[in-house]
């Protein structure tokens, strides 16, 4: 009968702790780039930024770092996760999912490094609404913050100079 009891509460406290897990996702865009060439690497302003999310994120603990495989997006993603001392994990744009994304990881906290063109559209199928715009070309200060506690999908933009 103990033993009974014990595999019961044994479930109930596995349930409730996977039930308040959370899991956290940054999105943000490339910092700016040289020009508008078909791979361009950051611009020095683009550089100045990067720093800027370097800072912004120092106090924030990333288990996880996600790129494309574009230069301007590496530069901006490794200067964040090198500071934490982390990898960084490569991506398709095309082929990527924050819901296998957020399963993959659940309870973690994850940066993605993406385009202006890609992470608006990425969150609103997550969400399966369309409640965030494609970014303009010069927009370089979004922060999307996604936070996943069991089914429960909570988001916010703010902006970041």
């Amino acid at each position: 009968m103990k033993t009974i009891l014990f595999y019961l509460l044994l479930l109930v406290f596995q349930q409730t702790t996977a039930q308040s897990e959370v899991t956290t996702l940054y999105l943000i865009r490339h910092a700016e780039k040289v020009d508008n060439s078909n791979d361009p690497e950051l611009s020095e302003e683009g550089i100045k930024r990067a720093v800027r999310w370097t800072k912004l994120f120092e106090k924030k603990s990333i288990d996880i770092f996600y790129t494309t495989l574009t230069k301007r997006t590496q530069m901006t993603c490794s200067t964040i996760a090198t500071s934490k001392q982390k990898n960084v994990l490569f991506y398709d744009a095309k082929k990527f999912s924050l819901k296998e994304t957020i399963e993959k990881h659940r309870g973690k906290t994850i940066l993605i490094v993406g385009h202006s063109n890609t992470i608006p559209n990425q969150i609103n199928i997550l969400l399966n609404d369309e409640i965030y715009l494609q970014m303009n070309e010069n927009e370089f200060e979004n922060l999307y913050t996604i936070t996943v506690i069991a089914d429960k999908i909570e988001h916010k933009l703010t902006h970041h100079k």
